[in-house]
């Protein structure tokens, strides 16, 4: 006979530390020369100008300057197309924040003339005809009881 009792074994109490990945720099930050810009698994995002990848595809900065970032279709060897986000750190004068779509001339223009049209006189406010209050109800004259 066994001295101990049987214990089961625990298997999944460890944890794994923290990786700290992401984006480090957004757009229009500055960087120095040998900054972390993105930290990743993989090549989620690709190197442009000014940046070179780490080992464990860490993008870093080659240069002192501002980072930006642009889409741009891959081609992978199977021929299938695939848009990534690519890093870049340019000058300031390069800079430039992705521009929103301009609305259509014509909106402007009703716009225009709706700020130039003059303001209608509001006509005075027509009152409701004072509402004379109900009359109290009265209860009902007793009927008198004829007498015989």
């Amino acid at each position: 006979m066994a001295h101990k009792k049987a214990a089961g074994s625990v298997k999944n109490l460890k944890d794994s530390q923290p990786k700290y990945r992401g984006v480090k720099v957004f757009w229009g930050q500055p960087v120095v020369a040998g900054n972390i810009i993105i930290r990743q698994k993989g090549s989620k995002y690709e190197c442009g100008k000014n940046t070179y990848e780490a080992a464990d595809f860490s993008i870093l900065a080659e240069t002192n300057w501002i980072v930006t970032f642009k889409k741009k279709n891959f081609k992978k060897f199977n021929g299938r197309t695939y848009l990534k986000t690519v890093v870049e750190v340019v000058p300031a004068e390069e800079n430039k924040a992705p521009k929103k779509e301009a609305a259509p001339k014509k909106a402007a223009v009703k716009k225009e003339t709706v700020k130039q049209a003059a303001p209608k006189k509001a006509a005075p406010a027509k009152k409701a005809p004072a509402k004379k209050p109900a009359a109290a109800k009265k209860a009902p004259a007793k009927k008198a009881e004829k007498a015989e």
